[in-house]
């Protein structure tokens, strides 16, 4: 059985969360859904490691497919860009809550360490992109001589 609130609590809790929606709005979306969608982009999140053999970076990418995002290495920056496509909208439906961004993204990150470009590849598993790019051998056998020289 639901408990019901007090009639005098009610309208503040309307306004309260009408501000909490209006600050969301604020953080995630500051000038509306104003302008051309392919100006904006969002920020996938990422998670980095590093091993002895490569720096290995997981990305959340649910609906992404690996062929519809595009790696570069320059330097010491990974860029990964895409579009994430939103699912067909239907006439007639009422959305309550949106939280998943779709639209264009694009997200960088700094390397600790130099990277063989051209040994890196990536897989999809279950929404998450897999990015292993091996280190150079210089960082492999400065890593491996790090260990070696250790207590």
């Amino acid at each position: 059985m639901a408990e019901e609130q007090p009639q005098g609590l009610r309208p503040f809790l309307e306004v309260h969360q009408e501000v909490r929606r209006l600050f969301q709005e604020l953080v995630y979306r500051p000038w509306g859904s104003q302008g051309l969608a392919s100006t904006q982009s969002w920020q996938p999140r990422c998670d980095m490691v590093e091993t002895d053999e490569a720096i290995i970076v997981e990305v959340e990418l649910p609906g992404v497919t690996c062929e519809e995002v595009r790696l570069e290495v320059e330097g010491d920056v990974l860029r990964m860009t895409g579009e994430r496509r939103a699912a067909t909208t239907q006439q007639g439906r009422n959305y309550h809550y949106l939280e998943q961004h779709y639209g264009r993204f694009e997200r960088q990150l700094r390397l600790p360490r130099s990277v063989d470009r051209n040994a890196m590849h990536a897989e999809c598993v279950n929404g998450v992109f897999r990015i292993t790019l091996p280190k150079t051998r210089e960082q492999r056998t400065s890593s491996a001589q790090t260990r070696k020289d250790a207590p």
